[in-house]
């Protein structure tokens, strides 16, 4: 709920596996951490949350605080069918932090992610490799302050910012413990197979469905598929029961049943041959 009393705005990824695993989507202005080892997914995925949302005409800012040229990037994105070149820069924009984390720091990177969002509007933000970030950080109290300074920026322009990272399982630092969700990938081999598997670690303000559920990456980008057990748990309407019951047909067991069989139900008469099985059922 907002602080008005409604319900607090979604932003959905565009991934209808993802959505459903997270009641509907990412809340609007939030921090997100999505977590995993190399390889996992993560800038595939936070490049098609991008594309996804500027497919609505929307304006996305991808942020990287690595030495990869962006170049080479899109190499690899260009073969996704979410990729859309038409996008850039107009709508998605891409930026390198590096040299700005490196010659200014952390303060110095904030006033630039800052200024572009604001300057181009952006409503997400992906922060790819905030390892960088940590690393650049005066201490832990300094990173601490950063992370917080994020989300404020957040809050205050209504951005929802995503900061991709190689750490995996729980942690008890900063980012882990201020940030609205935690999204982590996992992938491992189980004989000879591979296996991918995405969990919402953490998620605040709304249920979402628990535990591991599998993904994989295909040339639509990631697609995640639900574990069915979780998605199912709750019944899609409730359960009115149907009052009644119905004579089997034996006066006395009638009364051992409290009135004959509860109508509408599947009954099973089991035991050894010659005890009556048939004759009970030619009965009812």
């Amino acid at each position: 709920m907002n602080e008005d009393g409604g319900v607090l705005e979604r932003l959905p990824s565009g991934i209808a596996g993802l959505d459903v695993i997270l009641g509907g989507g990412f809340l609007k202005g939030g921090l997100y951490i999505i977590q995993g080892p190399p390889g996992a997914g993560k800038t595939t995925l936070g490049n098609q949350i991008c594309f996804n949302h500027v497919a609505d005409e929307k304006r996305a800012l991808y942020a990287t605080l690595f030495a990869e040229y962006h170049a080479r990037m899109m190499q690899h994105l260009s073969i996704m069918s979410f990729f859309d070149i038409s996008k850039l820069p107009d709508q998605l924009t891409y930026l390198n932090g590096l040299r700005v984390l490196h010659d200014e720091g952390l303060k110095g990177l904030l006033a630039v992610l800052r200024r572009e969002i604001t300057t181009r509007s952006a409503s997400v933000l992906v922060i790819d490799g905030i390892v960088s970030a940590r690393r650049a950080a005066q201490g832990e109290q300094a990173y601490n302050e950063f992370i917080h300074e994020l989300q404020l920026i957040a809050i205050a322009t209504d951005c929802t910012v995503f900061m991709l990272t190689s750490a995996q399982g729980i942690k008890v630092t900063p980012e882990h413990t201020m940030v609205d969700g935690i999204i982590e990938l996992t992938d491992q081999l189980t004989g000879w197979a591979a296996e991918s598997s995405l969990q919402a670690v953490k998620f605040r303000g709304s249920a979402f469905l628990r535990g591991r559920h599998a993904f994989k990456i295909t040339s639509d980008g990631i697609v995640v598929h639900p574990r069915i057990e979780a998605l199912l748990a709750r019944p899609s309407q409730p359960d009115e029961g149907i009052p009644g019951r119905i004579s089997c047909g034996i006066e006395q067991l009638d009364v051992m049943l409290g009135g004959g069989l509860p109508a509408y139900s599947t009954t099973m008469i089991m035991g050894p041959s010659g005890t009556g099985k048939q004759r009970s059922g030619s009965s009812f």
